[in-house]
C-alpha cells in the first residue's frame, strides 16, 4: 500500500473549458483580418467566429463517422488543403448555419470579414481543434485528480480510472483525431506544425501537474537519471499509440467497459514500478541488471 503524507493536497485548479478563453490572447486564433490589434481580439472573440470554428469541429465529427462522412470528402474549394477538403467555405457555413438556427443569422460575407483567405480559417482552425483537446482533457482530469489524490488503499485502482478515462476520450473527441490528419500535414504546413507543438506543451503541463502532485502526496521520486519529463512524454507516446489502435478498430482488448480498466492503466502502472525509486538508489539500468543477476545465480 502507498501511504500519503499528512500534508494538505495539493491538485491542479479547477479548469476552464475553453468557452470563456480569450482566443486572441492565447494565440489560437492568429489569423483574423483587422486594421488594429483590439478590432482582432474582438474578432477573434466573437460569437460568430466561435460558430465557425465550432461547426468545423462537428464536420470533423462527422468525417469519422462512417454513415456520414462520404459526403464530405469532396473537394469544393480552391485554396483548401487536400485532407482538409471536408472543410470548404460552404460546408462550414451550412453546419454553422444549422447549429445557430435562424434566430443567429450567418453569412458567407461575415466569414470572409474575419479571414481574408479560407487558408487562414483553416490554419485557425487547426489551432482550435488541437486546443480543444487540451480543454477536454483538463475538464477530465480535473474530475478524476481527486482518485489519485485522496487514494488510501487502492492506488492501481485509481490509475485504471484516469488512464481509462483518458483513453476513452480518443474515441469521444474528434480532436484526438484531427491530431491525426494535423501530424500528417505538419511536415509540409507551419500552421498545423506550430499548433501541434502547443498543443503538445499545454498537454504536458496538465499531466506534469497530475503528476508533481501525486509524487509530492506521495513523498515519491525518480530513480537517478529519470525527470518527470521523461515519465510524461513516455506516458503520452503510449497513451497516442494505444489509442490510435483503439479508433483503427482492432479487435484488441484495450478498454474494459465494465471494469473501468484500460491497456493504458496496465501501462502506466509498469513504467511507474519501474522508474519511481523504490528506495535502493539506483539506476534503471542497474536496476534490470541486478534483477537479471539474480535469475542468472537461480
Amino acid at each position: 500500500m502507498i501511504s500519503p503524507k499528512k500534508h494538505p493536497l495539493r491538485r491542479p485548479d479547477e479548469v476552464n473549458p475553453g468557452q470563456t478563453l480569450d482566443l486572441y490572447d492565447a494565440k489560437i486564433v492568429t489569423n483574423i483580418s483587422g486594421r488594429t490589434s483590439m478590432t482582432r481580439k474582438r474578432l477573434a472573440n466573437g460569437r460568430e467566429t466561435r460558430a465557425f470554428l465550432d461547426a468545423a469541429l462537428d464536420l470533423t465529427t462527422e468525417l469519422f463517422t462512417p454513415a456520414l462522412s462520404e459526403q464530405l470528402l469532396d473537394a469544393d474549394e480552391e485554396d483548401a488543403r487536400p485532407v482538409m477538403s471536408y472543410l470548404s467555405r460552404r460546408k462550414v457555413l451550412a453546419k454553422a448555419r444549422k447549429n445557430c438556427g435562424d434566430d443567429f443569422p450567418l453569412s458567407e460575407n461575415m466569414m470572409r470579414h474575419r479571414w481574408t483567405s479560407h487558408g487562414d480559417f483553416l490554419a485557425d482552425f487547426v489551432s482550435y481543434a488541437l486546443a480543444d483537446k487540451h480543454w477536454s482533457l483538463q475538464v477530465a482530469l480535473s474530475q478524476h485528480a481527486k482518485d489519485l489524490l485522496t487514494t488510501d488503499g487502492n492506488f492501481p485502482q485509481a490509475v485504471h480510472r484516469v488512464a481509462y478515462e483518458d483513453l476513452k476520450l480518443v474515441l469521444e473527441l474528434p480532436a484526438f483525431r484531427f491530431q491525426l490528419l494535423a501530424v500528417a500535414t505538419a511536415q509540409a504546413d507551419s500552421a498545423s506544425a506550430q499548433a501541434l507543438a502547443r498543443m503538445y506543451t499545454n498537454l504536458s503541463q496538465v499531466w506534469m501537474t497530475l503528476y508533481t502532485s501525486v509524487f509530492d502526496h506521495f513523498g515519491l521520486s525518480f530513480r537517478p537519471g529519470v525527470t518527470m519529463e521523461d515519465f510524461n512524454i513516455l506516458l503520452q507516446a503510449m497513451a497516442e499509440g494505444l489509442g490510435l489502435r483503439l479508433i483503427s478498430g482492432v479487435d484488441e482488448s484495450l478498454l474494459d467497459h465494465e471494469k473501468r480498466t484500460s491497456l493504458l492503466g496496465t501501462a502506466a502502472l509498469s513504467l511507474f514500478l519501474s522508474l519511481v525509486d523504490p528506495g535502493d538508489g539506483l539506476t534503471l539500468e542497474q536496476a534490470a541488471e541486478a534483477a537479471m543477476g539474480q535469475r542468472r545465480t537461480k
